[in-house]
């Protein structure tokens, strides 16, 4: 009788003819599951970096100095006025 642990006759170690094929598949999953976390990785890495770039919350809105120059351009406000809210803006 063979023993249950063959060798290189039974095709492995174990399985009998089908030790070569199930070493096979085990080898393409652990690559698969490999490049897997290896993507989970990268894509946690580059939202972290798009997560710590922003900027804070506090500097959100336009820049009021910006705000005036665009109202004067369009005529809202003269220029005297824009002068005003430029000095109080300064200060």
């Amino acid at each position: 009788m063979w023993p249950m642990c063959g060798g290189w006759w039974t095709g492995g170690w174990g399985w009998g003819p089908w030790g070569n094929t199930l070493g096979l598949v085990g080898l393409i999953l652990n690559l698969v599951l490999f490049f897997g976390l290896l993507a989970l990785l990268g894509l946690g890495i580059a939202w972290l970096t798009r997560r710590l770039g922003r900027a804070p919350a506090g500097s959100a809105g336009p820049d009021p100095l910006e705000i005036a120059r665009r109202r004067l351009a369009s005529g809202e406000i003269t220029l005297a006025e824009f002068e005003e809210i430029r000095n109080r803006l300064r200060s």
